[in-house]
């Protein structure tokens, strides 16, 4: 079994309402292996150490950083983080299909093939 995590950050509440959505559109509740940070009325330094805090947390683990879009202050922190670790990768352009696809496929994959895998599948959900 994999200890893959996700670790959310957003701007304002749209990690939460992902993760919200993806729970009921699958009936799981995985309340120790999401997590979810918002910018609001906090640094980028901030939101880095808040990061680098849960991450530290769980040192076995293997965590899967997703932000809102690139550029902003939720990415410029998980990249700082997650170019310093190997444990840890950072995607941008959060959508529901990949917070499904790392619910459903967390226990199957190791840390950065299931990184590979979800932003695959999050590329496939953008559609015209």
């Amino acid at each position: 079994m994999n200890n893959n995590k996700l670790l959310i950050v957003t701007h304002g509440t749209m990690g939460k309402a992902v993760i919200d959505v993806a729970r009921k559109i699958i009936g799981e509740n995985n309340e120790g292996n999401i997590f979810f940070i918002s910018n609001d009325n906090i640094s980028t330094a901030e939101i880095a150490e808040r990061i680098k805090e849960i991450t530290d947390n769980f040192p076995e683990s293997y965590f899967l950083i997703i932000t809102d879009f690139p550029g902003g202050s939720c990415f410029i922190a998980s990249k700082k983080i997650s170019s310093s670790s190997t444990r840890i990768s950072s995607l941008s352009g959060l959508n529901i299909s990949m917070v499904l696809s790392f619910l459903t496929k967390k226990d199957l994959f190791p840390g950065r093939k299931l990184a590979e895998i979800v932003k695959t599948d999050g590329n496939r959900a953008i559609v015209s």
